[in-house]
């Protein structure tokens, strides 16, 4: 019983209504933070978004500054090398470039001091998407109210318990409401014990995954859940 149902993101209508909300803001050049509490799939949420009219420029949050600038030229080709006297010639070539779309996943771990340069960033028109937990709005609000002010706020909700079940065809309802109601709603925890299940459901040759084989997965990957 190969499947590849935890290896795809589920559409909800709130999901599918952000993608729209998201192609329309990148393509007039406004940014986009995308806000969810851990686990909530913001990550997987950030791998669908894919403009045909803009160039991906995906970076790493825990970079310092003169990396990220770096990277962002690099992804767009250009040779140049990480330095930190050359922040201000690197962001002055950014701001002079169009086509493309910058995404920063994790963005709770930037350096504090990387925000002024996205400023000017999102003010020449180059939309930048953020995701990131909570923290990034009030970080934003105490210490960079006008930044906050330039970003369409979207903020992600866990998925609904009837989503998977519509979704996972390799399990019995029962079984997706108990790993749902064990992984507290948290996706990846939820695709981690799926994956176990259906391991399990082939080793077993099983044609579906029931309730009692799901508890029995959910006492070794979820302690304390079921004894």
């Amino acid at each position: 019983m190969k499947t590849t149902e935890t290896d795809h993101f589920i559409h909800d209508k709130r999901r599918r209504s952000y993608l729209g909300v998201i192609y329309n803001s990148i393509y007039r050049g406004r940014s986009v933070l995308i806000e969810g509490d851990y686990g909530v799939g913001k990550s997987s949420f950030l791998d669908l978004i894919k403009p045909k009219k803009l160039k991906k420029v995906r970076l790493e949050s825990l970079d310092k500054t003169h990396e990220i600038l770096a990277a962002i030229l690099e992804q767009l080709n250009y040779d140049v090398k990480p330095a930190y006297h050359r922040c201000s010639r690197h962001l002055k070539m950014i701001t002079s470039l169009n086509h493309f779309v910058i995404i920063v996943d994790e963005s709770n771990d930037l350096d504090p001091r990387v925000w002024p340069y996205f400023k000017r960033i999102i003010d020449a028109k180059i939309p930048v998407l953020f995701a990131g937990s909570p923290k990034v709005r009030t970080l934003l609000s105490n210490e960079h109210p006008d930044i906050l002010s330039r970003l369409k706020l979207l903020i992600l909700y866990p998925l609904m318990v009837d989503d998977f079940i519509q979704e996972y065809k390799h399990f019995e309802p029962e079984a997706v409401e108990q790993i749902y109601a064990a992984t507290g709603s948290d996706m990846r925890k939820f695709k981690e014990v799926c994956s176990e299940c259906l391991d399990k459901a082939d080793e077993l040759k099983l044609s579906k995954v029931d309730v009692n084989l799901a508890l029995s997965i959910l006492s070794d990957v979820v302690p304390g859940y079921y004894n």
